[in-house]
């Protein structure tokens, strides 16, 4: 039942998407990378709590915005408008509380804490300049480092700005790779970038 619930709620999501004007814009709002609710999970990756609240976040950001809004206009074919204040503000709420050392069963990659409620409510909590137009956030879900591999989750949304009504929300898997903390774990948001494509 639950699988068919799961189903019905994807076919719903596809219809919605597929149906607002919105995605026919020239230009789209990205309010940055979401890192309030994130829980980074495994024993001794993520030890270093000062430096990464909060800022390795900025770090994550800025790099976002100095590599990969060409990206983004390429995939999306839209004009990227940058209106982050309302995602940087939420990411100071982040804290070492959501860092978990000795994982249990509801901490794999499958799961997650995240309910389209939560989605919702960041959404409509964004302080954004721009008054209008198509919003895009990615919400870090879970970045993961087990047996030396890294993997992560990242739901790319789409809102109405002025409505904030979420108008997709798609669940994307990455992995971690690359030299140095900074760029291991940027190659899982690198990764969710495909989800982009899906709002053309």
């Amino acid at each position: 039942m639950m699988a068919m619930l799961a189903c019905g709620l994807s076919a719903f999501a596809a219809d919605k998407t597929a149906s607002n004007p919105l995605l026919a814009s020239d230009k789209m709002v990205w309010a940055g990378l979401d890192y309030s609710m994130v829980r980074m999970i495994g024993p001794g990756e993520f030890h270093n709590s000062e430096s990464i609240f909060p800022g390795m976040l900025q770090a994550w950001n800025d790099l976002f915005l100095q590599e990969r809004i060409g990206f983004v206009e390429k995939a999306t074919g839209k004009q990227v408008i940058i209106d982050m204040d309302g995602v940087t503000e939420a990411n100071k709420a982040a804290s070492a509380k959501q860092i978990i050392n000795a994982p249990g069963a509801e901490d794999g990659i499958d799961q997650s804490h995240i309910t389209p409620k939560d989605i919702a409510r960041a959404v409509k909590s964004y302080k954004l300049k721009n008054k209008s137009g198509l919003g895009v956030v990615f919400i870090v879900d879970r970045l993961i480092k087990q047996d030396k591999k890294g993997s992560g989750a990242v739901y790319v949304v789409a809102f109405d700005v002025a409505s904030r009504e979420v108008i997709s929300s798609e669940r994307e898997l990455g992995k971690g790779t690359g030299f140095g903390f900074r760029n291991f774990w940027f190659r899982v948001i690198k990764d969710a970038e495909r989800g982009l494509k899906k709002l053309k």
